[in-house]
């Protein structure tokens, strides 16, 4: 069956289709539109992509998955007259907001197939009227990411996102869910993740990615005073209570006002980090479960990651790398398989998603491009031209024609080598990113344990951090956190050949296993995608060079 997945949610939405449980294309909104995190509609620009992407037309589809996201009112049957009035008055004057379907399923006790009219939708988006809607919740497609990763079949599945957090048992064939703050919980109850949404406005922040990155240059001096207002209760619900402090955003406001914003952000990782442990090991205690499943955005950060591993001490850890919600419209589809199949079927049918193919596949495209802009070719040996680039310093895009990882963006990289200690910096200077964002090593499959021992390949594509073997520390400056962490990437020959072979080629120069990557990505702008955008940072001046499967590349006079 072919199945639309679509997010839209405020930020990050987008599109997946799938043929069962093969993921056929995916592509985030805001890789089109060029607008950071872009949402808060439907992502039609991102459907119709992805269906030429994969070759079909929209009558094809057999079943659409959607989100509790945000639509515009014409897609609801349940409003009042006077607020069907209000809101023709809104759009008349161009004011006109979407409505959030889940604060709607809250608000009226209602499923969603009793408040959208989904004929009108259906046929908006081309697709037949007959075919399957199912409409899914984001923390359980959250769950669904993380345990596709899995390579056990009981455990804990625990998610936390801006909404809040879920908790299911994976045991004895059956997937039960224990707790979703995302529908028992009311809309202004404060969660951990609108705690670190109140912190980022309060810093000034972008988003909590910046948050994470900074925290890691700030010592947690705030941390017990945080945790003074923050429990986990009997049933592993975290709560919060902030009224001694005047209510969270004045506290904020003046610890933003008062304390070194890397302080701040430290001591808030440190009390979310030590609240999540807590929750989640008198979850597993309680349970009998000795493997754990992390899914949601705020386990995108590695350092929080390996702060619970390290804690808890997991007989196997799984999550989906990134964890943010451009790879909702994925775990949607795999929610209605799961529906339709059951757990012990959709366990034994169920495809890692961590190195799938997002986008379009411009292996054939790029070359041309730089070619036809005035490009430089440097050479036609690719992998070795590029490794002595490296090794000589040089800041080299490696544009894979298939962008793959969690969002896209793991084979379209900045790499540079670790040797120098400033060379993150002088990175993100160029890509006009924050110094102190933390690049990720890539490594190859093959010297993995030799870089970090103890670390399995999952963990690595999860993007868990971890601590480098003492004898690579101090060649590797660039690219330690400075509480002495790595964040380890394996890379996989046959699905990154290009990257693997550069990390061969640059290991038979330096002696070392490893290079240092960023995202393509200027500012919070999204990441390169197309060949045209890989041109752009070269005819900037952000990289030196290009490499593609077929030349290395470098400005023209």
């Amino acid at each position: 069956m072919l199945i639309l997945g679509v997010h839209s949610g405020w930020a990050d939405a987008g599109a997946a289709v799938f043929d069962d449980y093969a993921m056929l294309a995916a592509v985030p909104l805001a890789r089109l539109t060029g607008m950071p995190r872009d949402g808060g509609r439907l992502p039609i620009e991102a459907i119709v992509e992805c269906l030429d992407i994969a070759g079909l037309r929209a009558d094809e589809i057999g079943a659409l998955c959607l989100s509790q996201g945000v639509f515009p009112g014409r897609y609801y049957n349940h409003l009042s007259l006077p607020r069907r009035l209000g809101r023709g008055l809104r759009q008349l004057f161009g004011r006109d907001t979407p409505i959030s379907l889940s604060d709607e399923m809250r608000r009226h006790g209602q499923a969603a197939s009793a408040l959208l009219n989904l004929p009108v939708l259906l046929d908006d988006l081309g697709l037949n009227r007959n075919i399957a809607v199912h409409v899914y919740r984001d923390h359980a497609a959250q769950s669904l990411l993380a345990l596709a990763e899995a390579a056990w079949d009981h455990g804990l599945v625990y998610t936390a996102d801006e909404a809040g957090c879920c908790a299911s048992v994976l045991k004895y064939g059956r997937l039960a869910v224990l707790f979703d703050d995302e529908t028992d919980l009311a809309a202004e109850t404060l969660t951990p993740g609108r705690l670190l949404g109140l912190c980022v406005d309060a810093l000034g922040l972008p988003d909590a990615v910046s948050l994470f990155a900074l925290a890691a240059h700030g010592e947690p001096m705030l941390g017990q005073a945080m945790l003074a207002h923050l429990r986990v209760d009997d049933d592993g619900h975290i709560q919060a209570d902030f009224s001694a402090e005047g209510g969270v955003q004045r506290w904020l406001r003046r610890l933003a006002q008062d304390q070194p914003p890397a302080l701040v952000a430290s001591s808030l990782h440190f009390a979310l980090s030590s609240l999540f442990a807590q929750a989640i090991a008198a979850l597993m205690q309680r349970h009998d479960l000795r493997h754990l499943a992390l899914g949601g955005s705020l386990f995108a950060d590695p350092r929080m990651v390996h702060m619970i591993g390290q804690a808890l001490q997991p007989a196997g850890l799984s999550l989906y790398p990134r964890a943010t919600n451009a790879a909702l419209p994925l775990g949607g589809v795999l929610d209605l398989l799961l529906q339709r199949d059951g757990i012990a079927d959709w366990q034994h049918r169920r495809q890692p998603l961590a190195q799938a193919a997002w986008g379009r596949d411009y292996t054939a495209d790029i070359d041309p491009v730089l070619g036809n802009a005035g490009c430089r070719l440097v050479s036609h040996d690719p992998v070795r031209a590029a490794a002595a680039l490296l090794n000589a310093g040089k800041l080299v895009a490696c544009y894979d024609g298939r962008a793959r990882g969690a969002d896209g963006g793991a084979a379209r990289l900045v790499l540079f080598s670790g040797g120098n200690p400033g060379a993150t910096a002088s990175a993100n200077q160029r890509l006009e990113r924050p110094g102190w964002l933390p690049p990720a090593i890539y490594v190859a499959r093959v010297g993995l344990g030799l870089l970090c021992p103890g670390l399995d390949i999952a963990q690595a594509q999860g993007g868990i951090a971890a601590l480098p073997a003492p004898r690579w520390q101090q060649s590797l400056h660039a690219a330690l956190l400075p509480d002495g962490l790595v964040v380890p990437v394996a890379v996989d020959a046959q699905q990154s050949p290009l990257l693997a072979d550069l990390l061969a080629a640059y290991a038979s120069l330096s002696e070392l296993p490893a290079l240092l990557g960023l995202p393509m990505q200027v500012g919070n702008l999204p990441p390169a995608d197309a060949p045209a955008e890989a041109l752009q940072l070269l005819q900037d001046g952000r990289v030196d060079y290009i490499v593609t499967d077929n030349a290395v590349w470098e400005r023209g006079t």
